[in-house]
Protein backbone atom coordinates (compact mmCIF):
# COMPACT_ATOMS: atom_id res chain seq x y z
CA UNK A 1 0.00 0.00 0.00
CA UNK A 2 2.86 2.36 0.69
CA UNK A 3 4.15 2.16 -2.88
CA UNK A 4 0.69 2.86 -4.31
CA UNK A 5 0.28 5.75 -1.95
CA UNK A 6 3.56 7.13 -3.20
CA UNK A 7 2.39 6.78 -6.79
CA UNK A 8 -0.86 8.56 -6.00
CA UNK A 9 1.10 11.32 -4.30
CA UNK A 10 3.18 11.74 -7.44
CA UNK A 11 0.08 11.90 -9.64
CA UNK A 12 -1.45 14.48 -7.31
CA UNK A 13 1.67 16.55 -7.65
CA UNK A 14 1.47 16.16 -11.42
CA UNK A 15 -2.09 17.44 -11.41
CA UNK A 16 -1.16 20.41 -9.25
CA UNK A 17 1.75 21.23 -11.55
CA UNK A 18 -0.49 20.99 -14.59
CA UNK A 19 -3.13 23.29 -13.15
CA UNK A 20 -0.45 25.79 -12.18
CA UNK A 21 0.49 26.11 -15.85
CA UNK A 22 -2.75 28.04 -16.41
CA UNK A 23 -3.17 26.99 -20.03
CA UNK A 24 0.48 26.85 -21.10
CA UNK A 25 1.92 23.75 -22.76
CA UNK A 26 2.07 20.79 -20.35
CA UNK A 27 5.07 18.56 -20.05
CA UNK A 28 4.77 15.66 -22.46
CA UNK A 29 4.20 12.26 -20.91
CA UNK A 30 6.53 9.69 -22.45
CA UNK A 31 5.07 6.72 -24.35
CA UNK A 32 7.06 4.31 -22.18
CA UNK A 33 5.40 5.41 -18.95
CA UNK A 34 3.68 2.56 -17.08
CA UNK A 35 -0.03 3.33 -16.39
CA UNK A 36 -0.88 3.50 -12.71
CA UNK A 37 -3.32 0.87 -11.42
CA UNK A 38 -4.90 1.87 -8.12
CA UNK A 39 -7.06 -0.11 -5.68
CA UNK A 40 -10.75 0.79 -5.76
CA UNK A 41 -10.50 2.17 -2.23
CA UNK A 42 -8.50 5.07 -3.66
CA UNK A 43 -10.99 5.92 -6.42
CA UNK A 44 -12.69 8.62 -4.33
CA UNK A 45 -9.34 10.26 -3.75
CA UNK A 46 -8.60 10.18 -7.47
CA UNK A 47 -12.02 11.69 -8.12
CA UNK A 48 -11.30 14.52 -5.73
CA UNK A 49 -7.99 15.25 -7.44
CA UNK A 50 -9.59 15.24 -10.89
CA UNK A 51 -12.34 17.60 -9.76
CA UNK A 52 -9.79 19.92 -8.19
CA UNK A 53 -7.71 19.96 -11.38
CA UNK A 54 -10.72 20.78 -13.56
CA UNK A 55 -11.88 23.46 -11.14
CA UNK A 56 -8.46 25.05 -11.43
CA UNK A 57 -8.92 25.24 -15.21
CA UNK A 58 -12.22 27.14 -14.97
CA UNK A 59 -10.26 30.37 -14.63
CA UNK A 60 -9.30 29.98 -18.30
CA UNK A 61 -12.93 30.46 -19.41
CA UNK A 62 -13.24 34.03 -20.68
CA UNK A 63 -16.66 35.56 -21.40
CA UNK A 64 -17.73 34.31 -24.82
CA UNK A 65 -14.44 32.49 -25.40
CA UNK A 66 -13.54 29.04 -24.11
CA UNK A 67 -10.61 28.49 -26.48
CA UNK A 68 -7.89 28.38 -23.82
CA UNK A 69 -10.11 26.33 -21.55
CA UNK A 70 -10.82 23.76 -24.26
CA UNK A 71 -7.18 23.28 -25.17
CA UNK A 72 -6.18 22.89 -21.53
CA UNK A 73 -8.98 20.40 -20.89
CA UNK A 74 -7.97 18.28 -23.89
CA UNK A 75 -4.36 18.27 -22.69
CA UNK A 76 -5.24 17.47 -19.09
CA UNK A 77 -7.57 14.61 -19.96
CA UNK A 78 -4.95 13.20 -22.32
CA UNK A 79 -2.40 13.35 -19.50
CA UNK A 80 -4.74 11.55 -17.12
CA UNK A 81 -5.60 8.82 -19.64
CA UNK A 82 -1.90 8.20 -20.24
CA UNK A 83 -1.18 8.19 -16.51
CA UNK A 84 -3.79 5.75 -15.22
CA UNK A 85 -4.71 2.20 -16.20
CA UNK A 86 -7.82 1.62 -18.30
CA UNK A 87 -9.70 0.39 -15.25
CA UNK A 88 -8.82 3.40 -13.10
CA UNK A 89 -9.58 5.73 -16.01
CA UNK A 90 -12.97 4.17 -16.71
CA UNK A 91 -14.16 3.81 -13.11
CA UNK A 92 -12.58 6.79 -11.35
CA UNK A 93 -11.19 9.48 -13.64
CA UNK A 94 -13.83 9.58 -16.38
CA UNK A 95 -16.91 9.66 -14.10
CA UNK A 96 -15.37 12.44 -11.98
CA UNK A 97 -14.52 14.51 -15.05
CA UNK A 98 -17.91 14.02 -16.69
CA UNK A 99 -19.78 14.99 -13.51
CA UNK A 100 -17.84 18.23 -13.14
CA UNK A 101 -19.46 21.65 -13.66
CA UNK A 102 -17.09 22.22 -16.55
CA UNK A 103 -19.08 19.73 -18.64
CA UNK A 104 -21.91 22.22 -18.93
CA UNK A 105 -19.54 24.77 -20.46
CA UNK A 106 -18.01 22.29 -22.90
CA UNK A 107 -21.46 21.10 -23.98
CA UNK A 108 -22.28 24.57 -25.24
CA UNK A 109 -20.34 23.30 -28.26
CA UNK A 110 -22.94 21.89 -30.71
CA UNK A 111 -20.44 19.36 -32.08
CA UNK A 112 -19.56 17.94 -28.66
CA UNK A 113 -23.17 18.00 -27.44
CA UNK A 114 -24.45 16.25 -30.60
CA UNK A 115 -22.02 13.39 -30.02
CA UNK A 116 -22.90 13.08 -26.33
CA UNK A 117 -26.68 13.13 -26.80
CA UNK A 118 -26.68 10.79 -29.84
CA UNK A 119 -29.82 12.18 -31.50
CA UNK A 120 -29.93 9.26 -33.93
CA UNK A 121 -29.36 6.69 -31.21
CA UNK A 122 -25.80 5.61 -32.05
CA UNK A 123 -22.30 7.15 -31.94
CA UNK A 124 -20.48 8.83 -34.80
CA UNK A 125 -23.56 9.47 -36.93
CA UNK A 126 -23.49 11.31 -40.25
CA UNK A 127 -24.78 14.51 -38.66
CA UNK A 128 -21.78 14.53 -36.35
CA UNK A 129 -19.40 14.13 -39.27
CA UNK A 130 -21.01 17.12 -40.96
CA UNK A 131 -19.64 19.23 -38.11
CA UNK A 132 -16.19 17.80 -38.79
CA UNK A 133 -16.52 18.51 -42.52
CA UNK A 134 -17.69 22.06 -41.77
CA UNK A 135 -20.56 21.18 -44.06
CA UNK A 136 -23.40 23.68 -44.65
CA UNK A 137 -25.85 21.13 -43.22
CA UNK A 138 -24.31 21.68 -39.76
CA UNK A 139 -24.43 25.45 -39.97
CA UNK A 140 -27.87 25.98 -38.33
CA UNK A 141 -26.79 24.16 -35.16
CA UNK A 142 -23.54 26.09 -35.09
CA UNK A 143 -25.32 29.43 -35.49
CA UNK A 144 -27.77 28.55 -32.70
CA UNK A 145 -24.94 27.89 -30.23
CA UNK A 146 -23.56 30.43 -27.77
CA UNK A 147 -20.53 32.50 -28.71
CA UNK A 148 -18.45 30.53 -26.22
CA UNK A 149 -19.82 27.23 -27.53
CA UNK A 150 -18.71 28.13 -31.03
CA UNK A 151 -15.18 28.76 -29.75
CA UNK A 152 -15.15 25.25 -28.28
CA UNK A 153 -16.25 23.88 -31.63
CA UNK A 154 -13.59 25.85 -33.47
CA UNK A 155 -10.99 24.29 -31.19
CA UNK A 156 -12.33 20.74 -31.40
CA UNK A 157 -12.90 20.47 -35.15
CA UNK A 158 -9.37 21.73 -35.74
CA UNK A 159 -7.71 18.85 -33.86
CA UNK A 160 -5.67 16.22 -35.69
CA UNK A 161 -8.36 13.53 -35.51
CA UNK A 162 -10.88 15.76 -37.28
CA UNK A 163 -8.33 16.79 -39.87
CA UNK A 164 -7.79 13.08 -40.56
CA UNK A 165 -11.54 12.59 -41.10
CA UNK A 166 -11.64 15.47 -43.57
CA UNK A 167 -8.64 14.00 -45.33
CA UNK A 168 -10.38 10.60 -45.40
CA UNK A 169 -13.28 12.20 -47.26
CA UNK A 170 -10.89 13.50 -49.91
CA UNK A 171 -9.12 10.14 -50.15
CA UNK A 172 -12.41 8.32 -50.72
CA UNK A 173 -13.40 10.79 -53.44
CA UNK A 174 -10.01 10.20 -55.04
CA UNK A 175 -10.55 6.43 -54.98
CA UNK A 176 -13.89 6.88 -56.78
CA UNK A 177 -12.13 8.92 -59.45
CA UNK A 178 -9.27 6.41 -59.70
CA UNK A 179 -11.79 3.60 -60.27
CA UNK A 180 -13.13 5.50 -63.28
CA UNK A 181 -9.60 5.65 -64.70
CA UNK A 182 -9.05 1.90 -64.30
CA UNK A 183 -12.46 0.75 -65.48
CA UNK A 184 -15.03 2.24 -67.82
CA UNK A 185 -18.11 3.28 -65.82
CA UNK A 186 -17.17 1.31 -62.67
CA UNK A 187 -19.66 0.09 -60.10
CA UNK A 188 -18.96 1.28 -56.57
CA UNK A 189 -20.29 0.25 -53.16
CA UNK A 190 -20.09 2.48 -50.07
CA UNK A 191 -20.78 0.55 -46.85
CA UNK A 192 -22.08 2.56 -43.87
CA UNK A 193 -22.16 5.49 -46.25
CA UNK A 194 -23.59 8.12 -43.92
CA UNK A 195 -24.36 11.22 -45.95
CA UNK A 196 -21.86 10.16 -48.65
CA UNK A 197 -20.23 13.60 -48.54
CA UNK A 198 -17.26 12.34 -50.58
CA UNK A 199 -19.64 12.35 -53.57
CA UNK A 200 -19.51 16.14 -53.50
CA UNK A 201 -15.74 16.00 -54.13
CA UNK A 202 -15.72 13.35 -56.88
CA UNK A 203 -14.98 14.64 -60.37
CA UNK A 204 -15.87 11.31 -62.01
CA UNK A 205 -19.37 11.37 -60.55
CA UNK A 206 -20.02 14.88 -61.77
CA UNK A 207 -18.68 14.02 -65.24
CA UNK A 208 -20.93 10.94 -65.50
CA UNK A 209 -18.03 8.48 -65.62
CA UNK A 210 -19.42 6.17 -62.89
CA UNK A 211 -21.82 3.38 -63.81
CA UNK A 212 -23.34 2.82 -60.38
CA UNK A 213 -22.73 3.99 -56.83
CA UNK A 214 -24.69 2.10 -54.20
CA UNK A 215 -24.77 3.70 -50.72
CA UNK A 216 -25.67 1.25 -47.95
CA UNK A 217 -26.51 2.38 -44.43
CA UNK A 218 -28.66 1.39 -41.46
CA UNK A 219 -29.92 4.97 -41.03
CA UNK A 220 -32.84 6.04 -43.21
CA UNK A 221 -32.20 9.70 -42.36
CA UNK A 222 -28.69 9.46 -43.77
CA UNK A 223 -29.91 7.75 -46.92
CA UNK A 224 -32.55 10.43 -47.44
CA UNK A 225 -29.70 12.95 -47.67
CA UNK A 226 -27.89 10.70 -50.14
CA UNK A 227 -31.04 10.42 -52.28
CA UNK A 228 -30.83 14.16 -52.88
CA UNK A 229 -27.53 13.67 -54.71
CA UNK A 230 -29.33 11.92 -57.56
CA UNK A 231 -30.50 15.29 -58.82
CA UNK A 232 -27.62 17.50 -57.63
CA UNK A 233 -24.64 15.24 -58.51
CA UNK A 234 -25.46 12.04 -60.42
CA UNK A 235 -28.47 9.89 -61.19
CA UNK A 236 -26.34 6.73 -60.85
CA UNK A 237 -26.36 7.08 -57.05
CA UNK A 238 -28.61 4.53 -55.36
CA UNK A 239 -29.40 3.80 -51.71
CA UNK A 240 -30.08 0.62 -49.76
CA UNK A 241 -31.29 0.44 -46.16
CA UNK A 242 -29.32 -2.48 -44.73
CA UNK A 243 -27.25 -3.53 -41.73
CA UNK A 244 -23.88 -5.22 -41.33
CA UNK A 245 -25.71 -8.21 -39.88
CA UNK A 246 -27.81 -8.55 -43.04
CA UNK A 247 -24.72 -8.29 -45.23
CA UNK A 248 -22.92 -10.98 -43.21
CA UNK A 249 -25.98 -13.23 -43.45
CA UNK A 250 -26.15 -12.80 -47.21
CA UNK A 251 -29.57 -11.17 -46.97
CA UNK A 252 -28.59 -7.88 -48.62
CA UNK A 253 -28.95 -7.92 -52.39
CA UNK A 254 -25.91 -5.87 -53.30
CA UNK A 255 -24.42 -7.10 -56.57
CA UNK A 256 -20.82 -6.97 -57.75
CA UNK A 257 -18.48 -4.01 -57.82
CA UNK A 258 -15.17 -2.61 -59.00
CA UNK A 259 -14.60 -0.63 -55.80
CA UNK A 260 -15.94 -1.18 -52.30
CA UNK A 261 -15.08 1.03 -49.35
CA UNK A 262 -16.27 1.30 -45.77
CA UNK A 263 -15.32 4.82 -44.55
CA UNK A 264 -15.51 4.80 -40.72
CA UNK A 265 -17.39 1.54 -40.12
CA UNK A 266 -14.44 -0.60 -39.00
CA UNK A 267 -13.66 1.79 -36.14
CA UNK A 268 -16.64 0.20 -34.35
CA UNK A 269 -16.32 -3.47 -35.34
CA UNK A 270 -14.97 -6.31 -33.23
CA UNK A 271 -11.91 -7.88 -34.88
CA UNK A 272 -13.69 -11.16 -35.67
CA UNK A 273 -16.67 -9.38 -37.22
CA UNK A 274 -14.30 -7.13 -39.14
CA UNK A 275 -12.49 -10.13 -40.65
CA UNK A 276 -15.76 -11.83 -41.61
CA UNK A 277 -17.14 -8.67 -43.18
CA UNK A 278 -13.92 -8.15 -45.12
CA UNK A 279 -14.20 -11.62 -46.62
CA UNK A 280 -17.87 -11.13 -47.51
CA UNK A 281 -17.27 -7.73 -49.11
CA UNK A 282 -14.27 -9.08 -51.02
CA UNK A 283 -16.57 -11.73 -52.50
CA UNK A 284 -18.66 -8.91 -54.00
CA UNK A 285 -15.72 -7.64 -56.07
CA UNK A 286 -15.38 -8.31 -59.77
CA UNK A 287 -11.94 -9.39 -61.06
CA UNK A 288 -9.53 -6.50 -60.61
CA UNK A 289 -11.84 -4.88 -58.07
CA UNK A 290 -10.49 -3.26 -54.92
CA UNK A 291 -11.65 -3.14 -51.31
CA UNK A 292 -10.58 -0.15 -49.20
CA UNK A 293 -10.80 -0.19 -45.40
CA UNK A 294 -9.72 2.73 -43.19
CA UNK A 295 -9.31 2.50 -39.40
CA UNK A 296 -8.08 4.92 -36.75
CA UNK A 297 -4.64 4.16 -35.35
CA UNK A 298 -3.53 4.26 -31.73
CA UNK A 299 -2.24 7.57 -30.39
CA UNK A 300 -5.05 10.03 -31.10
CA UNK A 301 -4.36 12.89 -28.65
CA UNK A 302 -8.05 13.80 -28.33
CA UNK A 303 -9.21 10.28 -27.39
CA UNK A 304 -9.75 11.17 -23.72
CA UNK A 305 -11.81 14.29 -24.54
CA UNK A 306 -13.92 12.22 -26.95
CA UNK A 307 -14.67 9.64 -24.27
CA UNK A 308 -15.43 12.07 -21.44
CA UNK A 309 -17.42 14.83 -23.10
CA UNK A 310 -18.58 13.21 -26.35
CA UNK A 311 -19.24 9.64 -25.13
CA UNK A 312 -17.53 8.64 -28.37
CA UNK A 313 -15.43 5.47 -28.34
CA UNK A 314 -13.49 4.10 -31.30
CA UNK A 315 -11.58 0.85 -31.71
CA UNK A 316 -8.04 2.05 -32.38
CA UNK A 317 -5.71 -0.42 -34.06
CA UNK A 318 -2.13 -1.04 -35.11
CA UNK A 319 -0.98 -1.69 -38.66
CA UNK A 320 -0.82 -5.43 -37.96
CA UNK A 321 -4.36 -5.44 -36.62
CA UNK A 322 -5.65 -3.59 -39.69
CA UNK A 323 -3.86 -5.95 -42.06
CA UNK A 324 -5.45 -8.90 -40.23
CA UNK A 325 -8.86 -7.76 -41.50
CA UNK A 326 -7.98 -9.68 -44.67
CA UNK A 327 -6.89 -12.92 -42.97
CA UNK A 328 -10.06 -14.85 -43.97
CA UNK A 329 -9.72 -14.05 -47.67
CA UNK A 330 -8.33 -17.03 -49.62
CA UNK A 331 -4.79 -16.00 -50.67
CA UNK A 332 -5.28 -17.37 -54.19
CA UNK A 333 -7.99 -14.77 -54.83
CA UNK A 334 -5.80 -11.80 -53.84
CA UNK A 335 -3.74 -10.05 -56.51
CA UNK A 336 -2.14 -7.79 -53.95
CA UNK A 337 -2.72 -5.72 -50.84
CA UNK A 338 -1.26 -2.44 -49.67
CA UNK A 339 -1.21 -0.62 -46.36
CA UNK A 340 -0.81 3.14 -46.14
CA UNK A 341 -1.40 5.98 -43.71
CA UNK A 342 -2.76 9.44 -44.30
CA UNK A 343 -0.69 12.58 -44.02
CA UNK A 344 -1.62 13.02 -40.37
CA UNK A 345 -0.58 9.50 -39.37
CA UNK A 346 -3.94 9.07 -37.63
CA UNK A 347 -5.80 6.72 -39.99
CA UNK A 348 -4.43 3.57 -41.60
CA UNK A 349 -5.77 2.26 -44.94
CA UNK A 350 -5.84 -1.33 -46.13
CA UNK A 351 -6.51 -1.87 -49.83
CA UNK A 352 -6.96 -5.40 -51.19
CA UNK A 353 -7.24 -6.17 -54.91
CA UNK A 354 -9.01 -9.21 -56.32
CA UNK A 355 -7.40 -11.45 -58.96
Amino acid sequence: MASKGLLLSREREGLRNFVSLQGREPTHVGATRIPVELPETLYPVVGDDVRAALTGLLALAAPGDYSRLTKAVIDLLGLLKETFSDKTWKNAVLPAARAHTLTGLIHECPFTRHSFTRPRGYPGDAGLLDFVYRHPAARPAQEAASDAGRTVMTSTVDVTACEAVRLRRSILAGKIDDAALRQERPRILAIASGHLREAELSVALKEDRIGRLLAVDQDATSLAAVDGYRTSISEVIETSLNTVRAILAGKADLGRFDLIYAAGLYDYLDARVAARLTRVLFDHLDPGGRLLIPNFLWGVPEEAYMEVFMDWYLLYRTRDEIEKFAEEIPPATVRGSTYSEDGTGVIGYLEVERV
